[in-house]
């Protein structure tokens, strides 16, 4: 028995590197202030946004009964130099950018910080900063949404996050977080775990005084060398369904 784990170890410790660094994690939910990375990473955290030197993009698409989300980012990054992020989301007449600049600190340690433009049924500019911090076994994040809104005339409403993961098995990460803003407090569970090609997800986001907020499960994956990640839940109360599809391109740096 001990030689069968130790076989499956070996196996999947080439991958357990990037199993908390993919970009777009739609199977799970809003457990993203520990693990999300990549262009879209200031959405949640923008400590996330440091990647390796290169140009980085990814997009996805949420389909349900209300009107089609759209999460969009960019970002490029040099060696030993801030890497600079744009990311936006759409949902009808509601959107809102971000421009990010995220920096190594220390060891382990990112920070993140910038400046954001929202539009529709609330407006206004506001500020973002972000801190995360990933060892060999523990990753641990908080960020600060919609800082100083009111100063610009903003109804923006400040949000803290605040998230922790472990990713001490090989090939699998297990992450909650905890979201407030305006007086609403929302707690996601989710998980991911590598079976050899496909990495399987799933999120849970619950709201303390009673009722599921949001549930998923997804599966990412490369096709043709794209990663492609796809992910079917239910929102709401009403258990409303939703489906989602991600893609990501990294072009490695040329200077």
């Amino acid at each position: 028995m001990a030689r069968y784990l130790l076989v499956v170890t070996l196996l999947l410790l080439p991958i357990a590197v990037n199993a908390v660094a993919v970009p777009i994690d739609p199977g799970m939910g809003s457990t993203y202030t520990a693990v999300g990375s990549g262009p879209l990473a200031p959405l949640w955290n923008p400590a996330g946004a440091v990647d390796s030197p290169g140009v980085h993009g990814a997009f996805v698409v949420t389909l349900s009964p209300k009107e089609p989300l759209l999460l969009a980012g960019a970002s490029i990054a040099a060696a030993n130099s801030p890497t600079v992020t744009w990311s936006m989301y759409k949902q009808g007449s509601d959107q809102e950018a971000w421009g990010t600049f995220a920096f190594p600190v220390f060891a382990g340690a990112t920070a993140g910080l910038g400046v954001a433009y929202a539009s529709g049924t609330k407006s206004g500019i506001s500020f973002h900063a972000g801190v995360l911090y990933r060892g060999s076994q523990w990753a641990f994040g908080g960020s600060v949404m919609h800082i100083a809104s009111g100063l610009f005339g903003g109804s923006l409403p400040m949000e803290l996050r605040a998230g922790a993961a472990l990713f001490a098995i090989p090939g699998a990460a297990l992450a909650v977080n905890v979201s407030l803003s305006e007086g609403k407090v929302l707690v996601t569970i989710g998980g991911e775990a590598w079976l050899w090609l496909v990495n399987m997800r799933w999120g849970l986001s619950l709201v303390p005084t009673g009722g599921i907020d949001r549930l998923g499960m997804g599966i990412g994956f490369n096709l043709f060398s794209v990663p492609i990640d796809l992910a079917l839940g239910v929102s709401g109360t009403s258990f409303q369904p939703y489906g989602s599809i991600g893609i990501s391109a990294n072009i490695p740096a040329w200077w």
